[in-house]
């Protein structure tokens, strides 16, 4: 009986240093952490529809505790995941999910993020400017007398919005949902 607990506590020893030693290899790029990528063709609201397959690539490596975790030239693969078209006073928009990663070797990884221009991850859907503008007095009291100015304001009118999209050369970055594990490498 002794022999068999001493045997188990020996398996239970070896079993908790092999995952140890596996979690020491892992090297992790934590969730909401940025990755700057590039567009590899012009994405218009022009030309796209909800669910269409988009690329991008990292024009830089991503370094993390001396692990080359996402090498340049790696390709983001993912989708439009909303689309707007323009109307009269906004602008179209559209947003993007990336759903996984091609490393320059042709491994395929899981990776999921959203596409965001540093500000916002919906690029585009601003307000357009006026159409026409109004003549409006606007009145004030001073100290010993009224007074008045004129003043130009919006008539209420508004352009029609334009399509909104990403250049080639563009500078975006891929904000991640979740996080991304790799291989320790030296």
């Amino acid at each position: 009986m002794k022999r068999i607990i001493v045997l188990a506590i020996a398996a239970l020893a070896v079993f908790i240093s092999i995952l140890s030693t596996g979690a020491q290899n892992m090297v992790k790029l934590d969730k909401g952490a940025f990755v700057l990528v590039n567009a590899k063709k012009v994405l218009s609201t022009e030309t796209l529809q909800e669910g269409d397959r988009v690329y991008f690539v990292s024009p830089a490596d991503v370094w993390v505790n001396e692990t080359n975790i996402v090498p340049k030239n790696s390709v983001f693969v993912g989708y439009v995941s909303m689309l707007k078209m323009p109307v009269k006073g906004v602008n179209a928009a559209i947003s993007f999910k990336i759903t996984h990663i091609i490393l320059p070797d042709g491994t395929t990884r899981e990776f999921e993020g959203k596409i965001s221009n540093g500000t916002s991850d919906i690029l585009g859907g601003e307000l357009t400017p006026p159409a026409s503008y109004n003549k409006m007095a606007h009145l004030y009291q001073s100290r010993w007398h009224w007074s008045g100015t004129t003043q130009w304001v919006p008539s209420g009118e508004y352009e029609y919005g334009q399509h909104r999209g990403v250049a080639p050369g563009q500078k975006l970055f891929i904000i991640l949902d979740k996080p991304y594990y790799c291989e320790e490498r030296f």
